[in-house]
């Protein structure tokens, strides 16, 4: 007979393979839709450049040889999987680089967007989670409310155009750092407000579990002891949420750089799609869909680490 704790292990591998699974075929899907709506909506790329006169009628026939885009659209299509599963991923018709090189270029600007709206939103989602739930302070918990609900409903754009505002009419161009720390802001922002939702959805359910009733039978007051008692086990859903969180970020990278004109995938791949760049945006997509499916297995792997239930643990 199979021991319980080593069933829950399974029965967790199981889970994570499911997931995968369905991770890689969302992926393929992102990226094959991104592949014929590009051909569909911009037509042949090569006649981008010829009517920019980039190239010759000559040299424009010789590139479409060159890239294949002179054969069938679903013989491209397979021909575009099997170099994806290589790892290669082409050359830009624009610049003629590797779009690897390309990618690996503007990657790092990203990352480090990515990472401080994540290093804003963690405490920020702690923080409106928590106060949200306070039925002591009713002024608190419906600013904490609302500042959540608008993380969540107001698109970045928005949020973006009137932060610039704000701090173009207080700062008038005199503060450092603008372009890295306020589109961080804006961001860290709007992922703040799932977070918190979770934390909050968590903390409620907490409150009213056995042990917070049994310790209130006992005379322990409701006051910042008994919340971080409950909050506790409320936390590693939400940070298993952060993982998914990712996805999320790399998506509003494309709109916070282009608001705020910062280098980074998300506006090279707004560039590449104006300029009917194939092989740029379709690298992008796949890296996006790439960190999809690992922010997935992340989220579960830290919710299989964090909560002792998923363990079979007791």
């Amino acid at each position: 007979m199979v021991p319980l704790s080593e069933r829950s292990r399974i029965t967790a591998l199981v889970a994570l393979a499911r997931r995968l699974g369905a991770g890689l075929v969302t992926a393929l899907a992102a990226v094959s839709l991104t592949f014929f709506a590009l051909r569909l909506a911009a037509g042949d790329p090569v006649a981008s450049l010829l009517s920019q006169g980039l190239t010759t009628p000559a040299q424009a026939e010789a590139i479409r040889r060159s890239l294949g885009y002179d054969l069938p659209l679903l013989q491209q299509y397979l021909h575009f999987l099997t170099n994806l599963t290589r790892g290669d991923l082409g050359v830009s018709l624009y610049s003629g680089q590797p779009v690897a090189a390309i990618l690996s270029s503007q990657l790092a600007s990203t990352l480090q967007l990515a990472t401080l709206s994540l290093v804003f939103a963690l405490p920020l989602g702690i923080l409106l989670g928590s106060i949200s739930s306070w039925k002591t302070r009713p002024t608190a918990r419906r600013i904490a409310t609302t500042l959540s609900g608008l993380a969540t409903s107001l698109p970045v754009a928005t949020t973006g155009v009137i932060s610039l505002l704000i701090v173009s009419l207080l700062a008038r161009g005199r503060v450092r750092g603008i372009q890295l720390w306020l589109p961080a802001l804006v961001l860290g922002f709007a992922a703040a407000g799932p977070f918190a939702r979770a934390v909050h959805s968590g903390l409620e359910s907490s409150l009213s579990s056995p042990f917070i009733l049994a310790a209130k039978a006992r005379g322990l007051r409701r006051g910042r002891r008994i919340y971080w008692h409950a909050l506790r086990p409320a936390l590693p859903a939400a940070i298993a949420l952060i993982s998914l969180e990712a996805a999320f970020l790399f998506a509003g990278t494309v709109v916070t750089e282009t608001v705020f004109s910062r280098p980074g995938l998300g506006r090279t791949l707004v560039r590449s799609i104006l300029q009917a760049d194939f092989p740029v945006a379709q690298g992008i997509v796949a890296l996006a869909a790439l960190i999809y499916v690992g922010s997935q297995m992340l989220a579960d792997g830290l919710g299989w680490v964090l909560d002792p239930r998923l363990r079979g643990s007791g």
